[in-house]
């Protein structure tokens, strides 16, 4: 009975350990591992298994800024409730989809994936484990033309989406580079980009700014859709040929240089 008691304030109780099989991934793919579980000290009854696949995104709250979780995916293991009995171990393999649009894994941003116990009457056991999103062929194609081109990645923010540029996700991640190693910097301070990404392309939103001590972000530019907001689509075809994606590149900075 005593030990029955502990368990219930996690003294003792069942633990979970997600083991994941590569803590790297990259968006459209996929995370493979197991929820391993051990009972503790008593038999105690599983209501739910869930996992998260989250990360968080900026928020201009009240004059400061806050950082707030979104969850990617989310899912039970587990269709009805379960005893794991005291002592013993379970293991549960799963796999979770990266969605196209996940932030990835530059700059303060960063994703994880968040595993708990459901346990009627006691402190509900968790465990939190980091992901490492990498940019997919497509997405990469266009990093790799802006690096080509000189422009160095100064910094990168998760926003919330204005409604009509969302693809699978309300929010987005703004990639901010400096131009200050390019022969365009006694033009422009930055370039921002924003890269949507469905099946069939990806639609980059870009601004090149030519304000020195610019206040402003990409976001607050795509809520007003102001002129200064460029939209170029590239087809999964286009993205495979990295000179063309330079070339278009290059077009929208010389324009609005």
């Amino acid at each position: 009975m005593f030990k029955k008691i502990l368990s219930q304030i996690g003294i003792g109780a069942a633990t979970v350990d997600t083991r994941l099989t590569d803590d790297r991934c990259e968006p459209g793919g996929q995370i493979h591992g197991v929820v391993h579980i051990k009972g503790g000290n008593v038999d105690q009854e599983i209501d739910r298994i869930y996992l998260e696949f989250n990360t968080q995104y900026k928020q201009e709250v009240n004059d400061s800024t806050t950082f707030t979780t979104f969850t990617l995916d989310r899912f039970a293991l587990n269709e009805a409730k379960f005893t794991i009995e005291a002592g013993v171990e379970r293991e549960i393999p799963f796999t979770l989809r990266v969605p196209l649009n996940t932030p990835l894994s530059v700059s303060q941003s960063k994703s994880w994936i968040e595993t708990g116990l459901d346990i009627a009457q006691a402190v509900d056991p968790s465990d939190r484990d980091a992901v490492i999103v990498e940019a997919n062929r497509y997405q990469a194609t266009v990093l790799d033309a802006m690096e080509s081109l000189g422009f160095r990645l100064k910094k990168a923010d998760t926003e919330k989406l204005p409604g009509r540029f969302r693809k699978d996700l309300p929010i987005a991640q703004e990639l901010e580079y400096s131009a200050c190693n390019t022969h365009y910097a006694h033009k422009l301070d930055e370039i921002e980009i924003i890269m949507l990404q469905d099946g069939s392309g990806i639609d980059l939103i870009v601004q090149v700014d030519r304000r020195a001590h610019s206040l402003g972000s990409l976001f607050s530019e795509m809520a007003g859709a102001d002129e200064s907001m460029i939209k170029l689509r590239l087809s999964n075809s286009e993205l495979q040929d990295q000179s063309f994606v330079e070339r278009q590149l290059t077009n929208i900075v010389e324009r609005y240089s």
